[in-house]
């Protein structure tokens, strides 16, 4: 008897131990965020077994679909796919040769004149799929009453930057010119994504501004030059071996198609040379003048300070500047004269995101211009949250960000 009370104590420490994530303290779910810090760290540690014992490589396609696979399990409870849906009609489909996913609600078909979202996926331009989307998707596009396309570009490190951007912008240009085909209106268009798939949808929108009604930005990433940001600061401790990793930056290596080596210098400001960090780009990213105090928790944070530009890699920088100051990689460094004529822009961001700071300040910039845009924080929420407003790990947090999504959908296109 003694014994398996000792067992039971530390099976119980080491479930405890292992559950050790730091969850924002405004969000009353605090086990279920820890269930989904550890899920996510689970999933890590069993691809790195994996990887060390030969069995795969990083971001293989064994990798890729255990990926999905977590995430279906996490906002399912199942790790396959959920199958027909007797109020979608769904089908996988190429559009200029790209794969897509379509989701047409039953009650739009034979309709003329349809809205529609073109959908990218987030996942750091590395990862993740149509497949880990397809709740989510199904959601949308039941409760809004829009066809849904979902699409499932190429991915880094494979195909890197411009690939996958191309891909998407590919698909965007299939369906503007493919609209009596489709049943689509031609002034009812919205793109969208989140994280990665919010910068390749702010970069659309660019090149497609005129033949938009509504671009939707979740919790995007909009510049790659300064990882000292403070939400980058901020919110560090949180969840910080699974969401909040610093190991994501990885991911943009991937895009950028640049060596691993590179990852302590972005994480460190290294990656920019110090004329850049004094040129007229840094106006475009200044967070005294382009983050709202109000957003910002930590007070000494609040106070206006001057960043050291006194260091930087310049090889590396000579390497990457052109990527990273172009728009189409950091719509946050786009010219005021490239904002107007831009769609109504619908920004999610959320409190404890790395990238938080990077929606926000795109927000003031665009109505710094005159331009159309609202702007959604969630004071509460992580960077995943919104894939969690269903499913057994159900987020009230993630249910609005959703809901919300689906109302500004309805007022705008329909």
């Amino acid at each position: 008897m003694i014994r398996f009370t000792v067992i039971g104590v530390l099976l119980s420490w080491c479930l405890y131990s292992y559950m050790d994530g730091k969850i924002p303290e405004p969000i009353p779910e605090q086990f279920t965020v820890k269930v989904i810090d550890a899920c996510m760290k689970t999933y890590g540690y069993t691809i790195g077994t994996l990887i060390s014992l030969g069995v795969t490589d990083p971001l293989s396609d064994l990798d890729r679909m255990m990926a999905d696979r977590f995430i279906l399990l996490m906002t399912t409870g199942f790790p396959w796919e959920l199958g027909a849906d007797p109020e979608l009609q769904i089908t996988d489909t190429r559009m200029s040769d790209v794969q897509v996913r379509m989701y047409e609600p039953v009650t739009s078909l034979g309709v003329d004149k349809r809205a529609v979202l073109v959908y990218f996926h987030g996942g750091g331009w590395s990862t993740l799929s149509v497949d880990s989307y397809d709740p989510m998707m199904r959601k949308i596009a039941k409760d809004s009453g829009i066809v849904v396309i979902s699409v499932n570009y190429r991915l880094s490190p494979q195909y890197p930057y411009p690939v996958p951007l191309q891909d998407c912008s590919d698909v965007v240009e299939y369906v503007i010119e493919n609209c009596a085909d489709l049943n689509i209106h031609p002034q009812r268009i919205a793109i969208g994504g989140d994280s990665a798939g919010g910068n390749i949808a702010a970069a659309l929108s660019y090149k497609f501004k005129h033949k938009l009604a509504l671009q939707l930005l979740l919790v995007p990433v909009l510049q790659l030059a300064d990882w000292n940001t403070t939400s980058f600061i901020e919110n560090a401790p949180y969840l910080a071996k699974s969401i909040n990793t610093p190991d994501s930056i990885y991911f943009v290596l991937n895009y950028l198609n640049l060596d691993y080596r590179y990852g302590p210098d972005f994480l460190k400001n290294n990656h920019t040379s110090p004329a850049f960090k004094t040129s007229h780009y840094m106006k475009f990213i200044d967070k005294n003048r382009w983050l709202p105090k109000h957003f910002i928790r930590d007070e000494n944070l609040k106070t206006n300070k001057e960043s050291q530009t006194d260091f930087g890699n310049e090889e590396l920088f000579s390497m990457i500047e052109s990527r990273i100051t172009d728009p189409m990689v950091s719509p946050l460094f786009a010219s005021d004269d490239m904002l107007p004529g831009l769609p109504l822009t619908y920004i999610a961001t959320s409190g404890y995101d790395f990238i938080r700071d990077d929606g926000i300040m795109y927000s003031e910039r665009l109505k710094h211009v005159g331009q159309k845009v609202i702007l959604q924080h969630y004071h509460e929420a992580f960077h995943n949250s919104l894939f969690f407003s269903h499913g057994p790990l159900k987020l009230e947090v993630g249910a609005r960000i959703i809901r919300d999504i689906v109302n500004i959908l309805r007022k705008t296109l329909l």
